[in-house]
């Protein structure tokens, strides 16, 4: 509004929140400091997670506070205390500012089907390690009952009247209260003193057998007008109350919102989180370490990125190659359908395109926007889409944008036309896309995936989450051309022109190749260009080569990423030009061939094992040892 409305937004004077948040901040810090044993106190908010309909508050409220914004899952706790798991180690955390409910902030000792808190949080809290604000337990503050007793309370704490009235209500499980209300319900509401069990019935206007029944659990309040707010709807401002109806002023009940603005009589606040000069413990408070969820979530959004990249670009081809006016060798088809069947292209009982072709292809188009197949293009744009939802401070308003976009595109290619253009037997089974429909999606998508690609590459800050993005997406690269090469290699795909140049395709070094090695179309060839060429970023040398730095810029001990660099070969792809000199001529191109699959299959294997270990070390941190105090 301060944007759209400058001049009555600054005539309105509405007071800023930064004091606030600076007291709030102050006050859990100043309780933290007991804790952290003179350390500098660490704090952070604990959310429920980004399906709260109050997320955004959250996200908010640690923005402006400069705290962590943290889920159950990115905290552990080891000897009473809590630590905040991120890709360098395990950080204390001294105080966290809880915005979950109580219930669900221990599966231990509290709701043991919670997948939203941290397993032993209450042993800290009782330790006294572990600031916890609102303390557990408070929620019992925001029982309507305690509205009877407000006038009392602060009348004996403050020793005068409350200066905002309180609502009317009497709560039932005071006698007197109860006889004095018992014939007079017909204008108030009864709601929930606690919150409600499994089986009671609803607020609303309960019975008077029902309330005596259990007169504890009810609450009576007087009926609420509420505030009319001036709605924008269908081109024109309506009048309509701020809430529905008494019972539903939560967002979580199906309730709405809306802004509330403070305004003072005075000049407003220009008060600011920040110091006026930052020192130089400023600056490194600010250098935030990366928390172990995020860095699974880029890990994971590098991964999805090229493994669709990679679906796309087979799928692409396959369909390129089933309606070519040309008769591919049957050991190619066979190569083909393996590798649909296997990245989930096509199910695994279709069968293969030497033996009926138009079903292989029915298969292919109608598994493409599949989200409940686990390796389709449909189900891994939305695999990408959640990734990239829950790294909304990570990534900039296009890069969303293009995510989101190439989702609703790809779905709205292949949406079936309206009902009333076709027929009954089209409306019981909608039909199948083209593959001149489907092309032109896959086309589309394919620009979309290299802007964000681009995107990944060119506007991220180069931290270790981005380090940890950047291997995903490399690990994924090795793990699905090694093994779509290998599945070539092994069913002699690679001895025909077509063959090479579908490799080539799924390789996406098709322009290299053509412009380095022109009217020539050689096995050997297709190997300098797509295994043993570092300058190629999909070439294996070139894949490795990445690896082999981005591992050894990732934090941890020198001696564990040698280990892991160790898996991979020291050099280039691991088969030399030198070695292919005693390869070559046709006496030697079956060695070759035996060579090439040897290095491939152990890649898959050791791509899929350095996944596993990095997920171990940085995402679960499976046997780190509890941080020493000095």
């Amino acid at each position: 509004m301060s944007r759209l409305f400058p001049e009555a937004f600054r005539e309105l004077r509405v007071q800023h929140i930064a004091s606030s948040c600076r007291r709030l901040l102050d006050t859990v810090e100043a309780q933290a400091a007991q804790v952290a044993g003179g350390e500098s106190p660490r704090l952070a908010l604990l959310t429920s997670g980004p399906y709260s309909e109050t997320y955004f508050e959250h996200a908010y409220l640690a923005r402006c506070l400069g705290v962590p914004l943290v889920g159950g899952g990115d905290l552990t706790v080891r000897d009473d205390r809590v630590y905040l798991k991120t890709v360098e180690g395990l950080e204390p955390v001294h105080a966290l500012l809880r915005r979950l409910d109580d219930q669900w902030c221990d599966p231990l000792e509290l709701r043991a089907d919670s997948t939203l808190g941290v397993p032993v949080l209450l042993q800290a809290v009782r330790a006294g390690r572990v600031v916890v604000a609102n303390a557990l337990g408070s929620a019992c503050l925001g029982t309507p009952a305690l509205q009877g007793f407000l006038p009392a309370i602060s009348r004996a704490l403050l020793g005068e009247e409350l200066a905002m009235p309180s609502l009317p209500t009497w709560w039932c499980g005071e006698p007197a209260a109860w006889q004095a209300l018992r014939g007079a319900l017909d204008d108030k509401v009864a709601r929930h003193t606690f919150p409600r069990r499994p089986g009671a019935p609803a607020s609303g206007a309960p019975t008077i057998e029902a309330i005596e029944a259990d007169p504890d659990v009810w609450t009576v309040q007087g009926r609420l007008a509420f505030s009319c707010a001036p709605p924008w709807r269908d081109g024109a401002l309506h009048t309509r109350p701020a809430a529905g109806v008494p019972t539903t002023v939560s967002m979580q009940r199906g309730g709405t919102s809306m802004d509330t603005s403070v305004l003072t009589n005075g000049p407003v606040e220009l008060f600011s989180m920040l110091p006026q000069r930052l020192g130089i413990d400023d600056i490194l408070a600010r250098r935030r370490p990366v928390a172990s969820r995020t860095a699974e979530n880029l890990f994971w959004l590098g991964r999805y990125t090229e493994r669709t990249e990679q679906l796309v670009r087979l799928a692409r081809a396959t369909l390129t190659l089933i309606d070519s006016d040309t008769d591919a060798p049957p050991a190619l088809l066979d190569a083909v359908s393996v590798l649909a069947r296997d990245s989930g292209l096509a199910p695994a009982e279709v069968p293969g395109l030497a033996r009926a072709p138009a079903v292989f292809e029915r298969s292919v188009l109608a598994a493409l926007t599949d989200t409940s197949g686990a390796f389709s293009i449909g189900f891994n744009l939305a695999a990408l889409a959640r990734a990239a939802g829950s790294l909304r401070e990570r990534l900039s308003t296009e890069h969303w944008g293009l995510v989101q976009a190439m989702g609703e595109d790809f779905h709205a290619a292949f949406a079936p036309p309206p009902s009333h253009t076709r027929g009954v037997d089209a409306l019981l089974a909608p039909p199948l896309p083209s593959a001149a429909t489907a092309l032109p999606a896959l086309d589309r998508v394919a620009v979309q995936l290299a802007a964000v690609t681009g995107a990944q590459s060119d506007r991220m800050t180069r931290d270790h989450g981005w380090r940890l993005l950047t291997v995903g997406r490399f690990i994924e690269r090795l793990v699905g051309l090694a093994q779509s090469f290998a599945t070539l290699l092994d069913l002699a795909a690679l001895d025909s022109e077509a063959g090479l140049d579908f490799a080539l395709e799924l390789f996406d070094s098709t322009i290299t190749y053509r412009a380095r090695y022109q009217r020539h179309q050689d096995f050997l060839a297709v190997v300098d260009t797509l295994v043993l060429d570092e300058a190629d970023p999909r070439a294996f040398a070139g894949v490795l080569r990445r690896l082999r730095i981005e591992l050894r810029k990732l934090p941890g001990p020198e001696a564990l990423l040698d280990a892991w660099v160790a898996r991979l070969p020291a050099e280039g792809a691991g088969l030399s030009i030198d070695a292919l000199r005693s390869l070559h001529g046709d006496a030697g191109e079956t060695a070759l061939r035996w060579s090439l699959r040897a290095l491939a299959h152990p890649l898959v294997q050791a791509g899929r094992r350095l996944s596993d270990d990095l997920g171990s070390h940085y995402f679960a941190h499976a046997g780190t040892d509890v941080p020493r105090r000095v």
